[in-house]
């Protein structure tokens, strides 16, 4: 069976679902609250939400440089001008946080929307990947910083197929001298990472993608180890 996520009407469907309920989020905040902190540390809900609007517009400027066969930076300015941006942006007002998420988001759908099925197959410099990988990354972006708002939505409230596909994505952070197995309860998932001592991590699908993306868990997660395994670092950006 093909996989729906395999189309990209399917996969631009998920992230503009997961776009509207960021905008649905921030229409809880006040400015006071949108100063409070985030479940990021150090970051406040301000923070995450300039993020978001400049990651998009990163991604934008992934598909149009894809589009003139040319390659460029993920961000302008490099990950300097990322930061030094976050920081100058999480202090403005929510009502302009919000104009410019809306405004950065539209834009980078209404990128991907005129793109032909040869288009998503064309290189970028992001993780020396594809255009459609750009649209998987979004996708992650979008439903994982919706959980560090720390606004109601958790973990538990993301897809199967979401959970499945950051499992997927995170698993290089097992860690290099152990031979993870995750096993969930609630579906048919298991896999098999890495090699070395055998530690076995059990629980509800969501919770072990939670767990991956180094969030907080709904759940429970036993292991036949004493503790948890350490994770590694998140995937980097090869194109970094």
């Amino acid at each position: 069976m093909v996989n729906s996520l395999d189309t990209p009407d399917e996969l631009l469907l998920r992230v503009s679902q997961a776009h509207a309920r960021a905008l649905r989020l921030v229409d809880q905040l006040d400015d006071r609250r949108k100063d409070a902190a985030s479940a990021l540390p150090g970051w406040s809900r301000g923070h995450v939400l300039q993020h978001l609007a400049d990651n998009a517009r990163a991604f934008e400027r992934q598909v149009l440089a894809a589009l003139h066969g040319g390659l460029v930076d993920m961000y302008d300015g490099g990950q300097g001008e990322r930061d030094q941006s976050i920081d100058r942006g999480a202090a403005r007002g929510l009502a302009e946080l919000r104009a410019d998420l809306v405004l950065a988001q539209q834009a980078l759908e209404d990128s991907w929307s005129r793109l032909t099925a040869a288009d998503w197959r064309r290189p970028v410099r992001f993780r020396h990947a594809t255009v459609r990988d750009t649209a998987l990354a979004r996708w992650r972006e979008a439903e994982i910083h919706a959980v560090d708002l720390a606004l109601g939505y958790r973990p538990r409230d993301w897809s199967l197929d979401f959970a499945l596909h950051a499992l997927d994505f995170l698993s290089d952070r097992a860690p290099a001298d152990v031979r993870l197995v995750l096993r969930a309860v609630d579906t048919e998932f298991s896999r098999t990472l890495g090699r070395g001592t055998t530690v076995e991590v059990t629980g509800a699908v969501r919770d072990l993608a939670a767990w991956m993306a180094g969030r907080s868990i709904d759940g429970h997660l036993s292991t036949t180890g004493p503790r948890l395994p350490q994770l590694g670092p998140w995937p980097p950006d090869p194109a970094d």
